[in-house]
């Protein structure tokens, strides 16, 4: 009677989420279908032609500058993750212990948070470009030999994309720890500072263990970020130039179909974009699973 109940319960709960399954499956789902369908056939102008089996892979891969854009990617998920979670760390806790000041760290941080992507990549645009506020700062400070090209030279324009990466989310980082930390009974901290534990103590045994559960969900979210939504601030900060030094395999696929309208090397890019994004969140999570297994 019990199983009988639960299957039952089952069933009613499979219905509740029924709709929200089925839009995600024709947002999601289907697309990555489709694009799959098309990266096998050969195209003229946007019109399906051939059918060719893995002909664009094999030849997306013979070309350097997809490497390059790959790369490109893995430079900023190995700077920017880090980088954000330490800051977002460093100033949560400094915010929730309500540090003299915390109220204008909490407003400049979450400030680049409510502003749209695209009007964030169009200030720094502004500020970076060679005749922007930093660069005539940096005149003025008699530093002429910092006053450079951010954007338009390729061995900075990739790092001015990292560093606006950065200070948009750190915000969002901040964010998600600052909710879970307010969870937190103040009494703990407490209790650990009449035992004489110091702030650094605290922070490394109380708070980094409480929030670890939070920063992995938070990486999760960062590399399917950096993998995917990074368009508005290449579009508009470099248009993945100069040649396809700040180009990412995202805008790549822009380029491809857009651009150049081969739309079979643009679709392998987005299916190859894909199974790279879960490669890396599949390898994050089981590597954090090693780990906590090797710490029990």
């Amino acid at each position: 009677m019990l199983k009988k109940r639960n299957w039952h319960d089952q069933k009613i709960g499979y219905l509740f989420i029924l709709p929200s399954l089925t839009i995600l499956i024709f947002v999601y789902v289907n697309p990555m279908v489709q694009m799959f369908s098309y990266s096998l056939y050969e195209w003229s102008y946007l019109q399906k032609c051939d059918f060719v089996n893995l002909k664009n892979y094999i030849e997306l891969f013979k070309i350097n500058h997809f490497y390059t854009t790959i790369f490109n990617n893995f430079k900023i998920i190995i700077t920017v993750v880090p980088v954000v979670t330490l800051i977002a760390l460093l100033f949560s806790q400094a915010i929730f212990l309500r540090i003299p000041g915390y109220r204008i760290y909490s407003f400049l941080f979450f400030l680049p948070v409510i502003i749209p992507d695209i009007v964030v990549a169009q200030i720094l645009t502004s500020f970076l470009n060679s005749h922007g506020p930093l660069n005539q700062f940096f005149r003025f400070m008699h530093l002429d030999f910092l006053a450079i090209d951010w954007l338009g030279d390729s061995r900075f324009s990739l790092f001015s994309i990292i560093i606006s990466l950065v200070w948009k989310n750190i915000g969002f980082a901040l964010l998600l720890f600052l909710a879970r930390l307010t969870t937190i009974d103040r009494s703990i901290y407490e209790a650990a500072e009449i035992d004489g534990a110091s702030e650094f103590q605290q922070y490394r045994y109380i708070t980094i263990p409480l929030l670890k559960n939070i920063i992995k969900v938070y990486v999760v979210l960062q590399i399917i970020s950096i993998m995917a939504f990074l368009f508005n601030y290449i579009y508009v900060l470099t248009d993945g130039g100069p040649g396809f030094s700040s180009t990412v395999l995202e805008y790549f696929v822009y380029l491809n179909i857009f651009k150049i309208q081969n739309m079979g090397h643009g679709a392998a890019a987005g299916v190859i974009l894909i199974l790279l994004s879960l490669g890396l969140i599949s390898y994050y999570l089981i590597s954090i699973g090693r780990s906590e297994k090797k710490i029990k």
